[in-house]
């Protein structure tokens, strides 16, 4: 099995490397990544610019790497498409980020939107976010990077659905504590909100996360978290509205009366 790992907080990050790990227990696997964070930076790619590419070197066995001046939309297809070779990518996973990428927060995630270029080509596709529930704690990403290996033996397996994208939010916390695993929906609200801290210097605004014990619609990704559960949510990538299809249609013959009857008397 191929396996592609990316990430958009960079090469040196700590979650990119126990994922990679766990993934070279599954099959060969290419890291390429961002030489530096790229939080946040969606589906964007460098249209514009040239993109660098420089080896990475790597001590796990059966990992090659490579570190790319770009976004992580950029990463995933220079390495589908360039750095894996000949061979096919079997498998695109994402992460681990130090960080929930949950509800409204999802489209602007750099984690799960790289995720997206695997799907497009119907290459099986997994984002994996370490839902950190207290800042006071250096992040353990062990119980997400073996989350991520079971789920990726599965799918190579043919056990487990690969035609959506699977977001898993793993909350921070040791094994023994994990409630279960949930498959959810995406919440309404967002995961990270910008929090106001008043100074002498006057006001700045720092990031928070939702707390535990927040009342969360039940079956969603954050309810899932805040409840000590890992949420695996599918995500398709559909934009269209096919509901809202119909009731444009009926409103398009006067459109276009008014456009063609005002083209007449031009």
């Amino acid at each position: 099995m191929n396996i592609l790992v990316t990430n958009d907080d960079g090469i040196d990050s700590p979650g990119l490397w126990a994922l990679a790990e766990a993934m070279s227990r599954v099959g060969d696997t290419l890291v390429v990544a961002p030489d530096s964070e790229r939080s946040g930076s969606g589906t964007c790619f460098s249209l514009h610019s040239d993109t660098t590419v420089e080896e990475v070197p790597t001590t796990i066995p059966h990992v090659e790497a490579y570190a790319v001046g770009g976004t992580p939309s950029d990463c995933v297809v220079l390495g589908i498409r360039r750095l894996s070779g000949n061979r096919h990518i079997d498998l695109l996973v994402s992460g681990i980020n130090p960080g929930g990428n949950m509800g409204r927060d999802i489209p602007y995630s750099g984690t799960v939107m790289a995720t997206l270029q695997g799907h497009f080509r119907r290459i099986p596709s997994i984002a994996m976010s370490l839902a950190i529930l207290t800042r006071d704690k250096k992040p353990d990403y062990s119980v997400a990077a073996t989350v991520a290996e079971h789920l990726a033996r599965r799918i190579e397996g043919g056990s487990l659905p690969s035609d959506a994208i699977l977001n898993v939010n793993v909350p921070d916390i040791p094994m023994e504590e994990i409630k279960g695993i949930v498959t959810t929906r995406t919440a309404a609200d967002g995961w990270v909100r910008l929090m106001p801290v008043i100074s002498e210097g006057g006001t700045r605004f720092v990031s928070s996360t939702r707390a535990a014990g927040v009342d969360l619609p039940e079956g969603t990704d954050m309810w899932a978290v805040t409840s000590g559960r890992i949420s695996i949510t599918p995500l398709r990538m559909e934009v269209t509205h096919h509901e809202g299809i119909p009731l444009l249609a009926e409103h398009l013959p006067g459109l276009e009366s008014d456009l063609l009857g005002r083209r007449e008397h031009v």
